[in-house]
């Protein structure tokens, strides 16, 4: 094998490139809700993370949220909504401003 048919193969067998998904954080949730949820999410194509993320998108709340997760989010500029205006996302796909 050449160096040209080398190169020729290794850019033609690269393994592909990850693609950054949508990703949901929830929180104030008890399990028995939150797995309901996250199955919802990851339903709708969604990566279900346990934190607030670099590439979080949107954080969920419920009836007891984190106050770490809150300021995190506040300070990352994470569009937060709570339970109500998530199922209205998935409904709709449109994110409540």
């Amino acid at each position: 094998m050449t160096e040209a048919e080398g190169w020729r193969w290794i850019y033609a067998n690269k393994a592909p490139e990850k693609k950054k998904g949508f990703e949901v954080c929830f929180t104030g949730f008890s399990d028995s809700e939150k797995g309901p949820l996250s199955q919802s999410a990851i339903d709708a194509g969604f990566m279900v993370v346990g934190s607030v993320t670099r590439n979080l998108s949107l954080l969920c709340t419920g009836a007891n949220p984190g106050p770490a997760k809150l300021e995190k989010a506040r300070k990352r500029g994470v569009t937060i909504v709570t339970l109500e205006q998530f199922k209205q996302f998935l409904e709709t796909g449109e994110v409540p401003a």
